[in-house]
């Protein structure tokens, strides 16, 4: 019974730093926003978690792995089962949800964070360079793209993705980007980038 209780009381303090993060951002979840947000004391929290960073490490790998799974199951369920095709839907897929997320997405790629939560992003990054490396493999394997090493351009693709977001992201912009001009830049880059036949980037077009 005590265990349940105290199971129950850190998915409180998780569920209300979630509530914060996708409002305001990691930053804004310090341990006396987060108890009170959860209806405790603040030194109650050291009596279900380590810390507020362990709580905010909990968040993060919630959060980026919804996001994750849901791009995966993108690039699996397609119809498109060529190199190119899986790239866009993996490209389309991320960007629209990331310009969807608004804060929490930009909390979840570019906010600046402490270390825990920033080994976190690490292992979130990887994540998506695995799916990209198999992309790539394919796409070499077949021809449809330039001989390259795939794990060294899906790592490239992780972070050119990511940092082409940071500004339509960016919590204090006035201006707002057209989701599908921002995905079809994107994805002309990325598949620029791999060098994709020329065949693969009219199909986009058309």
């Amino acid at each position: 019974m005590a265990q349940r209780r105290e199971a129950g009381r850190r998915e409180d303090l998780i569920e209300a730093a979630t509530a914060i993060v996708r409002d305001s951002g990691f930053g804004a979840a310090s341990v006396k926003a987060v108890t009170a947000r959860a209806g405790m004391s603040a030194g109650l929290l050291y009596s279900y978690a380590e810390g507020v960073d362990d709580v905010l490490a909990e968040v993060f790998r919630r959060c980026a792995g919804t996001e994750l799974a849901a791009v995966d199951h993108a690039v699996v369920a397609s119809e498109r089962t060529d190199a190119a095709g899986r790239l866009l839907v993996l490209i389309e897929t991320f960007v629209t949800r990331a310009l969807r997320g608004g804060r929490l997405a930009w909390a979840l790629l570019v906010e600046p964070v402490g270390r825990a939560i920033d080994e976190e992003r690490l292992a979130y990054r990887r994540g998506y360079a695995d799916i990209l490396t198999e992309i790539v493999t394919q796409g070499v394997r077949d021809g449809s793209f330039a001989p390259q090493h795939p794990g060294i351009t899906a790592a490239g693709l992780v972070g050119a993705i990511g940092e082409a977001l940071a500004g339509p992201l960016t919590p204090v912009t006035t201006e707002e980007d057209d989701p599908d001009a921002v995905v079809a830049a994107i994805s002309e880059l990325c598949l620029r980038a791999v060098g994709a036949a020329p065949e693969s980037r009219t199909e986009r077009e058309s």
